[in-house]
């Protein structure tokens, strides 16, 4: 029933949507299950759910189905992990294979020579990824079902709010190692009360995390150094929003770098006082190189701003001066401003710093670069590359950074698929 009023609530929006074709989405697109749950794990080995049978206590309803040792075992393996990943998921659904034809002349196919059993879970990416289950308090009637459903796994623990419940912890140091958390999960519980071993689990997910491992002492897949960038640049923004004595507010603050969508690893060195020098002289080489970052910040529409673009450009230079001169002075940060953007140089510790470049954007300057006059003074409209590229700059990459933010598979498929290309390129 669930998967049904899900894919209702489904239609609907597609119906709703006017700049989608409903009718060739919904009726005449094929759906499989890779392309409707974020993850699809298989049970193989199917002879093993005989002995999940008779763990379950399942022997009346074998009978009800003759045997077919499958269909029974289902519907109490689907309950079991519905609880067992709670929040984490927000709908499971199965796939059973289709019934094989044979001759009329010979037996019919046994059922531990059926495909994998097919599982989809559509998950909760706020709560999937999470190391632990809390349970209820140790005093509460529900915490025997609690260490009944984790087993040994349920241990008492205490929290920072003085709380002491029951509670289930799952190793994971990184964002690649709590991925794996939801398979923990699945093992722990089919083995527990199914007699399901782990080996008859295929689970899809992480294989190819060693191509885009970074680092020597501590392999991760960057996605910790990515999220530094972030909060980094969030905290610039706060900054941004409260400064006090520009002429014009700002009226957004739009991230439009590749480490702040997650697709580009940025690889931060050590910054060592002695290594700050710009010319290389014996024993003190020049510093590394730092990417900067780049920001666009948008500043409110004005009768002040004049309808020119070099003058326009040149409203945006002050701007960035004024910028660095208040970030300077209200939040102490290292500032230096050019015509064309503003330099910040933001240290988070002593031994790790980020390098943001902002740009001043004027929503109207793309309509006014395409603006000409003719000799008799028409005032015509003509598309040309520089209007394009500022276009792009200042409101499409943007655009397209914070519609990624909420597609975390896609990331990591296009980090994987630029560390091969490049690895290629490069031998």
């Amino acid at each position: 029933m669930s998967v049904i009023q899900h894919e209702a609530s489904l239609s609907l929006k597609f119906w709703d949507d006017p700049t989608v074709d409903g009718f060739h989405a919904l009726l005449m697109t094929p759906k499989s299950m890779l392309r409707t749950y974020d993850n699809v794990f298989k049970l193989s080995s199917l002879v093993n759910l005989q002995t999940s049978c008779k763990k379950l206590l399942l022997l009346n309803e074998l009978v009800d189905h003759s045997g077919n040792y499958v269909l029974t075992a289902l519907p109490f393996i689907l309950s079991l992990l519905q609880q067992g990943l709670g929040e984490r998921i927000h709908l499971l659904a199965h796939s059973l294979p289709q019934d094989p034809e044979w001759p009329v002349d010979s037996a019919p196919p046994k059922h531990k020579d059926q495909p994998p059993l097919s599982i989809g879970l559509l998950l909760n990416l706020e709560h999937a990824p999470s190391v632990l289950e809390r349970g209820p308090p140790a005093d509460n009637p529900k915490a025997a079902e609690f260490r009944q459903l984790w087993g040994s796994c349920s241990e008492l623990q205490r929290f920072q709010d003085g709380a002491i419940t029951e509670a289930v912890l799952w190793s994971g140091n990184s964002i690649s190692h709590r991925r794996f958390v939801l398979l923990k999960i699945i093992a722990h519980l089919l083995e527990l009360h199914a007699d399901i071993p782990k080996s008859c689990i295929r689970f899809v997910g992480g294989q190819l995390d060693i191509v885009v491992k970074v680092g020597k002492e501590i392999c991760t897949t960057g996605e910790e150094e990515s999220l530094k960038v972030v909060q980094s640049y969030d905290d610039l923004s706060k900054k941004l929003w409260q400064l006090k004595g520009l002429p014009l507010s700002i009226t957004s603050v739009q991230d439009a770098h590749q480490a702040l969508r997650y697709t580009q690893f940025l690889v931060f060195f050590d910054r060592k006082k002695n290594h700050l020098g710009l010319v290389p002289k014996e024993n003190k080489p020049c510093p590394y190189y730092i990417t900067p970052i780049k920001v666009i910040v948008h500043m409110e529409g004005s009768g002040k701003w004049p309808s020119e673009h070099m003058a326009i450009r040149h409203v945006k230079a002050a701007f960035h001066i004024c910028l660095g001169e208040l970030l300077c002075k209200q939040h102490k940060y290292k500032c230096h401003a050019t015509p064309t953007y503003l330099d910040v140089w933001k240290v988070m510790c002593i031994y790790s710093c980020f390098f943001f470049r902002i740009q001043v954007a004027y929503h109207r300057e793309p309509q006014i670069l395409r603006e000409s006059l003719t000799p008799e003074g028409m005032l015509i409209y003509r598309d040309n590359a520089e209007a394009q590229v500022l276009e792009l700059e200042t409101l499409h990459k943007p655009f397209l950074t914070s519609t990624l933010h909420g597609y975390s598979t896609y990331i990591n498929m296009q980090n994987t698929l630029s560390f091969v290309l490049a690895s290629g390129l490069f031998r």
